[in-house]
């Protein structure tokens, strides 16, 4: 048997038809639109609309007569402070003028910073509560 051109053609076609009614496409509809509104563009103001209706619905369930409640993490105690010592002065004897005077002419630098540093007062005597300062 002698195969020629025409049947190589023919047998192509064939197997060309067999296998496209084998396929499952959809008919090309000419006057569909070539725009698309992408699918973000409508789901937030969907959104946006289902929240508002929401929040109306659970705002008209709430009771205007029911009480408040809030939680308070930090409890502000006050504490008491003692009233401070009564300062005696005592009048001095000399003129005060005289005193300054004499008091100056003793000083010396060092002693004088010496004086000026504050010295602080024990823990046990500051009457500060330090166990409210300490976190659980």
């Amino acid at each position: 048997m002698k195969i020629d051109s025409e049947n190589i053609i023919r047998t192509a076609q064939q197997i060309r038809d067999e296998e496209n009614i084998q396929q499952t496409i959809r008919p090309w509809n000419r006057h569909r639109s070539h725009f698309r509104i992408p699918s973000w563009l409508v789901a937030i103001p969907a959104a946006v609309f289902l929240g508002f209706i929401l929040g109306i619905w659970t705002k008209s369930s709430n009771q205007q007569d029911a009480p408040l409640t809030a939680m308070v993490d930090t409890v502000y105690i006050k504490v008491p402070t003692p009233a401070p010592a009564p300062v005696l002065q005592e009048t001095p004897a000399v003129q005060p003028a005289v005193a300054q005077q004499a008091a100056i002419q003793k000083r010396s630098p060092r002693k004088a910073a010496a004086q000026k540093k504050a010295t602080g007062c024990p823990v046990a005597e500051d009457h500060i509560r330090y166990d409210l300062l300490v976190r659980n």
